[in-house]
């Protein structure tokens, strides 16, 4: 079978890394693979175009305005008509729209099988502003578009709800990503407790409620927060932070290196208010991190109080914070949560859901 993924860029992100992944099973299964980049990546972060051509997959980049060019739209008519593709499998909103329109360009030129990958809730990750209010109206041309598509796949029963309430004529498919299982390091410091943080730095993610817990905190501890966000909220945040515990916060800023930051980390929290999956904290289970995140779904899917810690408010944050702080230090309540993290791991191994990717593009 020959598959061509139309992406925006290779600047990792959940979207991207699940691509990645993809692409080394379905080589492995022996399809034949190529990517459209419909963008450019961004120079200040993690672009994954080495591991891609590692692959010995071929990147086809669109030259000029693109969306809002026709030249474009021949372009990326010629890359299909040359590979003769049986599946386009597109990922994110703005090439979702981009194929749509070319099929209906080229309606009688063009002819593969479609599949739409939807990576998140797309509409409840944006703060508000002028340039986001029009990208808010964007989006309602794109829930139409999807109409259009042979396949829908979603990544978890929350994004499907969130896509069934915008549009209740799409029938989209629960795939969720894998993971795959990563070195095991219990503790870091027998003097303190490393938290950490991991994911774009914007109100949604809960920063402040991290911050917020851990002011005043009897317990010796340190956190670390990577990502990247704008500099105006990097510092308001730096100023909740009280000064008896400044010298414990690091922001790291973006990192290419995640499982040098996972090493470095006992407990990961994840605060988030709203998720399409919340890939990372499948990452932090994959190196076998204690989690704690907000009671809400899709993180109460895989997390719970059997293998990691919830909370619902500020207050409830808090008493898990302390909580997860002493059964670090109990060996048997320790124990207990990484076999029960093992039997979540095998739940969304790649074994268990690529079947699901192949049987989508056969239907």
């Amino acid at each position: 079978m020959k598959i061509c993924h139309v992406i925006y860029s290779l600047n990792r992100g959940g979207a991207e890394t699940h691509l990645l992944d993809l692409c080394v099973e379905q080589l492995l299964n022996g399809h034949e693979v190529e990517i459209v980049c419909i963008g450019k990546d961004k120079t200040n972060t993690y672009s994954i175009e080495k591991e891609v051509l590692d692959l010995n997959i071929n990147i086809n980049r669109l030259i000029g305005p693109r969306m809002f060019n026709l030249i474009s739209y021949y372009q990326l008519k010629k890359i299909f008509n040359l590979g003769q593709f049986d599946i386009v499998h597109t990922h994110q909103p703005r090439s979702d729209l981009m194929v749509f329109i070319l099929k209906r360009l080229f309606k009688s030129s063009v002819r593969f099988k479609w599949i739409v990958s939807v990576h998140g809730k797309y509409n409840t990750y944006l703060d508000k502003s002028f340039v986001n209010n029009l990208k808010l109206i964007f989006f309602n041309y794109v829930y139409l578009a999807w109409e259009s598509a042979d396949q829908i796949i979603v990544i978890s029963d929350e994004v499907k709800d969130w896509l069934l309430k915008l549009n209740s004529n799409l029938k989209p498919v629960v795939i969720n990503y894998w993971i795959r299982g990563k070195t095991n390091q219990k503790k870091v410091s027998e003097n303190f407790i490393t938290f950490g943080f991991l994911g774009r730095i914007n109100k949604n993610k809960g920063i402040e409620d991290l911050i917020d817990a851990l002011n005043n905190f009897n317990i010796n501890f340190r956190c670390l927060i990577g990502g990247s966000g704008p500099t105006k909220y990097l510092k308001y945040l730096k100023t909740k932070i009280s000064e008896s515990n400044k010298k414990n916060f690091n922001f790291l800023g973006y990192l290419d290196n995640q499982e040098k930051f996972f090493n470095k980390v006992d407990i990961f929290i994840f605060p988030s208010y709203s998720e399409g999956l919340g890939l990372v904290l499948l990452e932090a289970l994959s190196y076998k991190k204690i989690c704690i995140t907000r009671n809400s779904p899709p993180m109460n899917q895989f997390i719970s109080t059997k293998n990691g810690y919830l909370f619902s408010n500020l207050e409830e944050f808090r008493s898990q914070l302390e909580l997860a702080c002493t059964e670090f230090k109990i060996d048997s309540i320790y124990t207990e949560k990484i076999k029960n993290i093992e039997v979540i791991l095998k739940e969304y191994d790649v074994k268990v859901l690529y079947p699901m990717i192949e049987k989508v593009y056969k239907s």
